[in-house]
């Protein structure tokens, strides 16, 4: 085979479906679910159900310093909602524009790690937002020594809604094989107390809310397409 062998020759296979791969993954296109021009300050009501937004400082951002946060993050909510009869909600919404290998959403577990507490309690869970829909949230409890939170959170991105970092990474490898790069948000919802009974069950009736209060055009950029579309 003048000087070429059969190891070449697989090797030489190997490497073009090595290159022919990593072409696969490279995005030609976008997924926008953010309608152009809408902020979340505008689309999330100031009132939700019994709920009545209050501005009050000192919420836990889920950001770092630096210029990549102000690259991950293209649009950031956070409110404190109050109630005469129900405990008062911190609602925490980060909306990023490009979900890839270098900008992703921070999840809860390592942003509240990271400014020193300690979070335990964490696992995935779905949430009832009307008959036969359900969103795949996850919970848990970050704690100080000056201040407990109990927290329920989504994220979504694209259409996927991940529950823990490795779907998360699932979701963006699967949205490169099919050739685009997403966008994505994280919706943390938390009570400042212990994860006392009842406490779960409030900021699940605060999540339906604010779901319900949601215009259907900006729905799907909170919980994707899917799920827009069953509540619909």
């Amino acid at each position: 085979m003048s000087g070429i062998n059969r190891r070449d020759v697989l090797l030489g296979g190997a490497l073009l479906a090595g290159a022919g791969g990593a072409a696969a993954l490279v995005p030609r296109g976008r997924l926008v679910l953010m309608p152009k021009g809408h902020e979340l300050e505008a689309i999330v009501p100031k009132k939700l159900g019994g709920w009545t937004y209050v501005p009050t400082p000192g919420i836990v951002m889920p950001r770092t310093e630096g210029t990549l946060s102000a690259k991950l993050y293209g649009d950031v909510l956070s409110r404190v909602y109050v109630s005469e009869s129900r405990l008062p909600v911190i609602l925490v919404m980060a909306y990023g524009p490009v979900q890839n290998d270098l900008l992703q959403l921070h999840r809860p577990e390592v942003c509240y790690t990271a400014v020193g507490f300690q979070v335990s309690g964490t696992t995935s869970a779905r949430l009832p937002l009307a008959a036969g829909v359900e969103l795949p949230i996850r919970e848990l409890v970050a704690e100080s020594e000056r201040r407990i939170e109990t927290i329920t959170y989504w994220t979504r991105v694209g259409d996927d809604l991940p529950t823990n970092g490795t779907e998360q990474r699932v979701a963006k490898l699967k949205q490169q094989w099919a050739g685009y790069i997403a966008d994505g948000i994280l919706v943390r919802l938390s009570c400042a107390v212990p994860p006392e009974p009842g406490v779960r069950d409030q900021l699940a009736e605060f999540a339906r809310e604010l779901v319900k209060a949601v215009p259907a055009v900006d729905l799907p950029a909170l919980v994707g397409r899917p799920l827009a579309a069953q509540l619909a």
